[in-house]
């Protein structure tokens, strides 16, 4: 699918993954409809860039995701991509009731925040096809990796996604995922790699930010960033056993 002259709507725009997203679709011809919660930051994306637009909005509210889906269609009549990339990192291990809460909101921005943007776009994306949803995952959303909360939000929403694409292609519409391993951003700056050996399997935020233009004008199904993350994943479903193994140790 060529970009330019296309509609696309970014969730957490304000910074990390969401910003380069923003950043890098306005520079491919793109409008961008660049959402969150930061108004301030919006508008210094929109300041670099006049085809960001910026929206305050917050994922977890469903009467701003339906101001969100109304604007976007008054002011441009069409959404061709969706970018759900809102996401937190919040609560600590499962251990008793007072985690709860905290688990409860990690899902709620995580997972429910993008249904309700697909829910309410939906007309658009199949009015605008060919169009594209973007599912903005994780690399524990495949594995079990980080807090409890993080790692059931992303791997509902790989579920979702999967769920969703063979029915929303009747219409037009691909949904995707994008999986990212380590990312440094700044809900995620990665304190514990820096320093380390490790801190080369780190990406950057362009580095997602290019896979999901990728994914956007091919509409492939899934993809994972950095690409060779994609062996850990595939270790874990062939090899169950040997992975469990492994998350012992480590």
């Amino acid at each position: 699918m060529e970009l330019a002259g296309k509609v696309a709507v970014v969730t957490g725009a304000s910074s990390g993954i969401g910003a380069a997203t923003a950043q890098r679709l306005a520079e491919a011809g793109m409008h961008v409809v660049a959402a969150a919660r930061r108004r301030e930051r919006l508008d210094e994306l929109a300041a670099a860039d006049a085809r960001v637009h910026p929206f305050t909005a917050d994922v977890a509210d469903p009467d701003a995701v339906r101001a969100l889906a109304a604007h976007t269609a008054a002011t441009f009549g069409a959404c061709h991509v969706l970018v759900n990339n809102a996401g937190i990192n919040a609560g600590r291990r499962l251990q008793g009731p007072a985690d709860l809460d905290e688990l409860a909101r990690t899902l709620d921005v995580n997972l429910m925040g993008a249904a309700r943007c697909m829910a309410e776009l939906a007309d658009l994306l199949r009015a605008s096809a060919p169009a594209r949803v973007i599912n903005v995952g994780s690399v524990a959303g495949k594995v079990a990796a980080g807090m409890p909360g993080y790692g059931a939000s992303k791997f509902g929403l790989v579920g979702l996604s999967e769920h969703a694409r063979p029915r929303w292609l009747r219409d037009g519409v691909a949904v995707c995922q994008v999986n990212p391993g380590f990312v440094r951003t700044e809900g995620f700056p990665q304190r514990g790699l820096s320093g380390t050996p490790a801190e080369r399997i780190i990406a950057t935020a362009d580095d997602v930010a290019g896979a999901i233009e990728t994914v956007a004008r091919s509409g492939q199904a899934e993809r994972t960033v950095p690409r060779w993350y994609r062996a850990v994943v595939v270790l874990r479903h062939v090899a169950a056993p040997v992975w469990r193994l492994a998350g012992s140790r480590l």
